[in-house]
């Protein structure tokens, strides 16, 4: 994730920051009085053994909110079964003058973990003023290396190499796997030397880059480092196909090691979790009913249709209460199946709302084409409009086919034209926002604190038809080309009104910044879904261990994704996402190990994971991916437990409906018959 390189509460995914800004940060970051200063205790080794937990998570605890409040975050962690602490031990709090060394803050964070029985995995990283890039400076940077190293070798026993190196942000350079790798042979080298029983970390990788990976392994990187590591960030994975693709993602990399280091090295997920802005969807509400009111400025002449169908992953948690908070107060709607879409007219319905997202279900494009052309408004929010192709497997299940022969031009058909950076030179890869003259219907539309990345044109619009700009780029210019200099006023949210051979309207919102599904965002309740699922799913598919990201959230922006990917909230009371955490230690404690077999059942409409545990017993973990679903079955053995993702107990019986929220069930000589 893009946070600010070491531990300010300022993090942000998406935007990259100068070496001068972060330089800033650290400076503030460190600036703590003499009341935080304390003399190192230290443990000795013999004391001292790193958790062989795969659960782990990641917490500032170098500076800022989790620094003051380290204590408590520890033992919360604890509390949950979380028994490792990724944190930032960054050059630039340690050396935060040329020649002085400062370890005090870092002594308080070691050896309060291990007070709470907490393994610190440090991260060495990021840069100095005076020798910025690091990569561009080994002599420093290694000296940096070796006196952190020295100090903490008894207490720390695992170190990672930077963190995600293949983004320019934190890389503070153009990455290269190329220089990556040198970067990481002299580190390891310098660390080995210090004591060859360490263990060193591939810096964790933004997404899962296999192109990347490779380069830096094809570089002679496979023989300085000793775990492999990743930061798969996606949405739920609410579907068979997105369940394969995380298991298809995480055996490339299991691959690539063994291809080109000779052997398989563990493989860590150092960085993965969901976020919940409390304004997520809310944003919904100001753009569907600021566009309306301006369509229909007299009332909407009929009723509402919107997808409600646990299906279709696009509205998966999108129930009828869900879609109140996203419509106008009071609004008259219908919740429709995917499937009611075949009998679609302007008659029954005025305006048919898509789930927000940049998924179509292209089997429905020309009834939704006549529902235009009819006179019915279409309602488009999330993203580019018909970007990725919904279709239907064999067994009827909704997912993106691997190829998507539409992605990008099926919204040609409707009539839209859409520009980005990648499509058109000069285009802007994001900008700020303002409202455009005529769109004060949106008043709550929080211009102020989103940016637009993807517009939208007239081009394909017939004599009659026209493009009314809801939100439009401020104070923004074309960055290149013929265009370049000259003012950029493309909106990135639109209505199309067609007056021509057809009657209806199409309102346009390319802005992602209320997603509810895509970028790692999620309601407050699917956070624990979520993240159990893919540990889960993580270690039962060769993944050593699994640090989720992050634990306390900074809560101090309502908008900023940044602030709440935390398990926790601010005030360190549980999220879900602390409360499914937790349940699955109880359920598959430390220890536990992974009984092979394929998760698929009954036609990948159910996900079935097993292990053994340190007690003898059996676990099982069932959940449906992307609706409910009852199934038949026989319990041989003992059944001694049976509760869902939060803990709360389940009454088992020989039928059971499961559904994307987990059930545990843990018994004597467990085997479960799936009739």
């Amino acid at each position: 994730m893009l946070k600010i390189p070491a531990n300010s509460n300022c993090r942000s995914k998406f935007s990259s920051l100068s070496q001068s800004v972060k330089h800033l940060f650290s400076a503030m970051r460190f600036g703590f009085s003499c009341a935080f200063l304390m003399m190192p205790c230290f443990v000795s080794a013999a004391d001292f053994t790193p958790s062989s937990s795969p659960y782990g998570t990641c917490s500032h605890l170098a500076g800022g909110q989790e620094h003051m409040e380290m204590p408590k975050n520890l033992k919360l962690m604890r509390q949950a079964g979380i028994e490792w602490a990724r944190a930032d031990f960054s050059w630039s709090g340690i050396e935060r003058s040329r020649g002085t060394w400062h370890f005090e803050h870092l002594d308080k964070v070691v050896n309060t973990a291990q007070e709470q029985g907490v393994t610190i995995l440090p991260i060495l990283d990021y840069s100095v003023p005076w020798a910025a890039p690091s990569y561009r400076n080994p002599e420093a940077w290694l000296e940096y290396v070796r006196r952190t190293v020295t100090h903490f070798k008894d207490r720390i026993r695992y170190w990672e190499v930077w963190n995600e190196q293949n983004l320019a942000g934190f890389w503070g350079d153009t990455p290269n796997p190329e220089a990556y790798a040198e970067f990481l042979k002299k580190t390891y080298l310098t660390i080995k030397e210090i004591d060859p029983e360490l263990v060193v970390v591939y810096g964790g990788l933004a997404g899962v880059p296999a192109d990347f990976y490779e380069k830096s392994l094809r570089a002679g990187a496979g023989e300085f480092f000793d775990v492999a590591n990743i930061h798969p960030y996606r949405g739920g994975m609410m579907s068979e196909n997105s369940i394969n693709r995380f298991l298809e993602d995480i055996q490339k990399f299991h691959d690539l090691t063994i291809q080109y280091c000779g052997k398989a090295k563990p493989l860590w997920i150092t960085e993965m979790g969901w976020a919940t802005p409390p304004t997520l969807g809310l944003n919904y509400r100001a753009l569907i009913s600021g566009s309306l009111e301006k369509i229909y400025p007299d009332g909407i002449p009929g009723k509402i249709a919107v997808i409600s169908d646990t299906y279709y992953p696009p509205s998966y948690g999108l129930s009828e209460t869900a879609w109140k908070n996203l419509l106008p107060e009071g609004a008259d709607f219908t919740p429709l199946l995917i499937a009611d879409l075949s009998s679609l007219t302007k008659e029954k319905y005025s305006v048919l709302i898509m789930p927000p997202g940049e998924d179509f279900p292209v089997a429905y494009a020309d009834q939704l084409r006549n529902f235009v052309r009819d006179g019915g408004t279409l309602v488009l929010l999330g993203g580019v409009p018909f970007y990725y192709q919904m279709a239907q497997t064999e067994n009827g299940v909704w997912e993106r086919p691997k190829k998507n022969p539409y992605a990008g031009n099926l919204a040609h058909s409707f009539r839209v034209h859409w520009i980005a950076w990648w499509t058109e030179k000069g285009v802007p890869e994001t900008c700020p926002i303002q409202l455009a003259d005529g769109a004060e219907a949106l008043k709550d539309y929080p211009v102020a604190k989103v940016k637009g990345g993807r517009f939208f044109t007239d081009r394909l619009l017939k004599e009659g038809d026209s493009m009314e700009a809801l939100i439009i780029p401020k104070d923004t210019q074309w960055t290149d080309g013929a265009k370049k200099g000259e003012i950029f006023d493309a909106p990135s949210a639109c209505v199309y009104r067609f007056n021509s051979d057809w009657k209806g309207s199409i309102v346009a919102s390319a802005q992602m910044d209320g997603s509810l599904g895509n970028m790692n965002r999620c309601v407050p309740e699917n956070q624990g879904i979520f993240l159990s699922q893919a540990i889960l799913l993580a270690l039962s598919n060769g993944v050593e261990r699994f640090f989720s990201y992050e634990f306390q959230a900074v809560e101090k922006d309502d908008v900023d994704p940044e602030h709440h990917f935390g398990i926790t909230h601010a005030d360190l009371t549980p999220k879900t996402g602390y409360l499914g955490y937790r349940t699955l230690t109880q359920a598959r404690p430390s220890g536990s190990q992974t009984i092979p077999g394929n998760w698929n059942v009954d036609d990948g409409k159910l996900c079935v994971l097993s292990w053994k545990r340190p007690d003898g017993q059996i676990g099982y973990a069932i959940w449906a991916p992307f609706a409910e679903r009852s199934k038949k079955m026989i319990f041989h053995g003992k059944v001694t437990d049976c509760f869902d993702w939060e803990g709360k107990k389940v009454s088992l019986s020989s039928e059971m409906t499961f559904s994307p929220a987990i059930t545990y069930v843990i018994g004597e000589n467990l085997r479960i018959e799936w009739k």
